[in-house]
């Protein structure tokens, strides 16, 4: 009995053997910290992207585009959400700002959006009303603003995205406006993270190379051994300074100018088609 207690006793308090447990543990715990998410981004968020009021899109389609979108939110954490209607209600599709308003409401009426910021962009698809009248509209919501801003939003729709909208009406392929739509997202996002990088390296790079411009300055202005002298005698000849002529001449003038300014709301001001909150963008189609 004394026996078995002893080895009890050496096999738990034992430090070496404590310490190889310790590090199993650790080892474990570690593994499953890892594992976790990545476990959970297989499984999906579960929420759709795809919201097709009017049936343009087959149940293929839209199995497809969802897959695409999932993989763009695991990837990039923001989700991007296609939303194609019949008609804007009348009363939202007058300016950039209603038509936000309206996308705003679904958004939020639906829970939409990534993370504590609620990071997401959305694309409205008109395709009921008359022609010029359709509206095609670009909304982000959450810190992505800074990714999608105006000029971004502005280069997506009329390079890309009008273009291919303009088209479905000939062919019925409004998948491909999707596509596109997605396709556009990653590359935007793509551009705004190979942007920042550049940025950070030139930080990297540049500092230490004006800090090192800085030190070779100093040292250089340290190695100069000529002395300043006080006096002009060494410069001027034996027989002094004759002065043979003497003009005045203006070397500066000064001009003073008053900016007229210029209202614009006479003739020939438009809307830009962007909201007042900077947060969409849009285009009648």
């Amino acid at each position: 009995m004394k026996k078995l207690l002893s080895e009890v006793k050496h096999t738990f308090f034992s430090p070496v053997l404590n310490s190889r447990l310790l590090l199993t543990v650790s080892v474990v715990v570690l593994l499953l910290l890892v594992m976790a998410p990545a476990a959970l981004a297989a499984g999906g968020s579960g929420q759709s992207f795809i919201f097709d009021e009017t049936g343009s899109l087959t149940v293929e389609q839209i199995s497809a585009l969802d897959n695409k979108a999932e993989s763009f939110l695991q990837k990039r954490g923001c989700a991007a959400y296609v939303w194609i209607v019949d008609l804007v209600p009348e009363e939202y599709a007058r300016t950039p700002d209603t038509l936000e308003w309206y996308v705003d409401i679904f958004f939020r009426g639906n829970g939409l959006g990534y993370g504590d910021d609620g990071n997401g962009i959305v694309l409205l698809l008109e395709i009921g009303d008359v022609p010029g009248e359709r509206d095609c509209f670009l909304y982000s919501h959450g810190s992505v603003s800074s990714v999608f801003d105006g000029v971004t939003r502005d280069r997506m729709l009329d390079n890309h995205i009008v273009p291919a909208f303009i088209s479905a009406f000939g062919n019925g392929d409004f998948n491909n406006v999707a596509n596109v739509f997605l396709d556009l997202a990653e590359d935007e996002y793509a551009t705004d993270v190979a942007v920042r990088l550049a940025l950070k390296l030139a930080v990297v790079i540049l500092v230490p190379v004006i800090i090192a411009l800085c030190v070779c300055s100093i040292w250089k202005a340290q190695m100069k051994t000529a002395k300043l002298a006080r006096e002009a005698d060494n410069y001027i000849p034996g027989n002094g300074f004759v002065l043979t002529g003497q003009t005045d001449q203006f070397l500066y003038r000064t001009t003073t100018r008053v900016k007229i300014e210029r209202s614009d709301s006479g003739p020939g001001s438009s809307s830009s088609g962007r909201s007042s909150s900077g947060r969409s963008s849009g285009r009648k189609v």
